[in-house]
């Protein structure tokens, strides 16, 4: 198989992906996530053009059907990875309400739930088709270092924080404050509102990150690291220690698909290029954030009992 074939496929699969889980929330009328859906589509994109146009943190390959920009000059970002933070976002941020009230809260387990697969998928991605997508300055080696993961800077894992965890607050402060939610109409003209103030956020936040990662050059790695394990421990306990939720009474079929066939795609193609032969330990560590992460599909807040006093 060809570099352009196999990354064609790769981008053939990821936009069934995404229109098979968004199928599923119109199916059910899942207004609220329809909606998140249009900010969060529009924040991916956005994100993907300033990383390459402005920051020129990395390129991508001309070798997908559908972009946006002028592909032959690698300067262009393919429509799907774009998309991927469509529904990746709201589909997280939705399961993170099950075990928690506060929209922070929120934030940072849909943080979790999203960069927990992508913090194998970049791995691969750089690898596969003679390299998706390309990063400036980063050797594509199989080294841990101060600086990057494989290939894979720090600060890009952490700066994915600075996209979700304030645009959850943001959603849900609109929400409650201008009643977002009485109309359709109403619910369209703030899903564009939410994007505005989301790229707004995420540039400010990842603008200091960036200043501290200046100055202190372990910053990206020891906070990625922290904020990671200690959220992820902290799911662990709130779903099998807090006993609120249940099992299999409630399956989130869109979250399922999306992020169950996310993560058979990165299984694939991991051992289809061989990075997982040559570092086993990925495997392992993919296995279990896709098991927790699908966790969030099938469990559901506990219904409060009622008790009528007599």
């Amino acid at each position: 198989m060809t570099n352009m074939v196999l990354a064609r496929t790769i981008e053939v699969v990821f936009y069934f992906v995404y229109l098979s889980a968004a199928v599923v929330l119109v199916k059910n009328k899942r207004t609220e996530q329809l909606f998140q859906l249009i900010t969060c589509s529009l924040l991916g994109v956005s994100l993907e053009l300033f990383s390459v146009y402005i920051f020129k943190t990395y390129h991508y390959y001309s070798h997908f059907l559908i972009n946006i920009g002028d592909a032959g000059a690698l300067k262009s970002v393919p429509l799907w990875v774009g998309l991927g933070w469509g529904l990746l976002m709201p589909l997280a941020i939705s399961a993170a309400k099950k075990i928690v009230k506060t929209p922070f809260a929120a934030g940072l387990i849909a943080y979790v739930i999203v960069i927990g697969w992508d913090l194998i998928w970049d791995i691969i991605a750089i690898r596969t088709s003679g390299g998706m997508w390309i990063w400036h300055g980063y050797p594509t080696d199989l080294k841990v270092t101060i600086d990057a993961l494989y290939g894979i800077p720090w600060m890009n894992y952490l700066g994915y924080s600075g996209a979700i965890v304030p645009l959850s607050m943001i959603m849900a402060f609109n929400k409650r404050k201008f009643h977002v939610q009485d109309s359709n109409a109403r619910s369209f003209w703030f899903s564009l509102i939410n994007y505005l103030e989301g790229l707004a956020a995420f540039i400010v936040v990842v603008a200091i990150f960036a200043l501290i990662n200046n100055f202190v050059a372990s910053f990206a790695i020891v906070a990625f690291l922290a904020l990671f394990i200690g959220i992820l421990l902290y799911m662990l306990y709130a779903v099998f220690m807090k006993r609120q939720v249940d099992f299999f009474k409630n399956i989130d079929w869109a979250f399922i698909l999306q992020f169950g066939l996310s993560y058979i795609v990165s299984m694939y193609m991991g051992f289809y290029i061989g990075v997982f032969q040559d570092k086993p330990w990925l495997v392992v560590v993919h296995l279990v954030l896709m098991v927790i992460t699908l966790l969030f599909g099938v469990i559901s807040p506990k219904k409060r009992q009622t008790v009528v006093e007599y």
